[in-house]
């Protein structure tokens, strides 16, 4: 434990619906630390994925009604959730910048055996066109040490 946080294992699980319909759910796992505070968590790790944007730094803050994704580094993104908020957000890389609206459908976040869960539905869109209606499963559980 560092600074009163936990070390965590974070599995993200993301489907897109698009016109053609929904597309194969992709998986990521990360190692965090986690800490509780007033209330709210927080979940930081650092992203070691898509050589680009190695490095990245990641927080997910949520409660029982809102969650926020934050990401700084290679990329640049603070993304909300609250059931109903269309967000309005830049997705920010060292090539381009793009407007996003994310449009909350459904957020639900809980604990159970263990593990957090928070579970979103959204739908993307860029520019007023949809990109597609996304579902994401985060998963956070303590390292047994």
């Amino acid at each position: 434990m560092v600074n009163g946080t936990t070390p965590v294992t974070i599995r993200v699980l993301s489907t897109t619906k698009d016109e053609n319909g929904y597309q194969p759910t992709t998986e990521q796992k990360y190692t965090g630390q986690m800490l509780e505070k007033n209330g709210k968590y927080y979940v930081m790790y650092t992203d070691s994925g898509e050589e680009s944007f190695a490095g990245t730094k990641t927080t997910i803050k949520w409660d029982q009604e809102r969650v926020l994704i934050l990401r700084s580094g290679a990329l640049e993104h603070r993304q909300e959730f609250f059931k109903d908020l269309v967000d309005e957000s830049t997705y920010k890389t060292p090539y381009l910048e793009i407007p996003l609206q994310t449009k909350t459908n459904y957020l639900y976040t809980y604990f159970r055996k263990g593990v957090w869960h928070i579970d979103l539905d959204y739908t993307l869109s860029h520019d007023g066109a949809v990109y597609g209606d996304m579902k994401i499963l985060i998963e956070i559980e303590g390292v047994k040490s």
